[in-house]
């Protein structure tokens, strides 16, 4: 099952993948709920298909242009799940750069995604439309 397209989670942040076959996955990743509105590159890998599902996971490394007091510039998020079909469901983890060591325990916060995939074509156009039309296209997408 090749990975390639447009995936839209539960809360209308978009990626495209390509997969390159090779087991390696790239695309972007434009978050609706972050700091960081711009698309950012995303890397990561993919298993082999066995029994209708492959194993994936990919990284994004998020800009935060105006970081709350005490944070940093940066962050990084990695989702590491299952794909089956048009739909990924992944935990993620994501650091926030803290600007103090004794702050860093509190840095890490961990969830859940789900994304359905709303195009076989990675077109990074989609990437720049706006929350409340991705949420409309889910929406529309979830209800047949």
């Amino acid at each position: 099952m090749a990975l390639t397209g447009v995936w839209l989670n539960e809360l209308s942040s978009i990626m495209t993948l390509v997969d390159r076959g090779d087991g390696t996955l790239t695309g972007k990743f434009r978050s609706l709920v972050g700091r960081d509105p711009h698309p950012q590159n995303l890397s990561g890998r993919v298993g082999d298909e066995e029994q209708s599902k492959q194993l994936l996971g990919f990284s994004v490394c998020f800009r935060i242009d105006e970081p709350a007091a005490g944070y940093g510039h940066t962050s990084v998020c990695t989702w590491s799940g299952w794909a089956r079909g048009n739909r990924i469901t992944t935990q993620w983890i994501l650091t926030r750069g803290v600007l103090k060591t004794e702050d860093e325990w509190s840095s890490m916060l961990v969830g859940k995604d789900s994304f359905q995939r709303i195009n076989d074509v990675p077109d990074e156009k989609q990437l720049m439309a706006s929350k409340e039309a991705l949420a409309q296209f889910l929406a529309k997408v979830r209800n047949g």
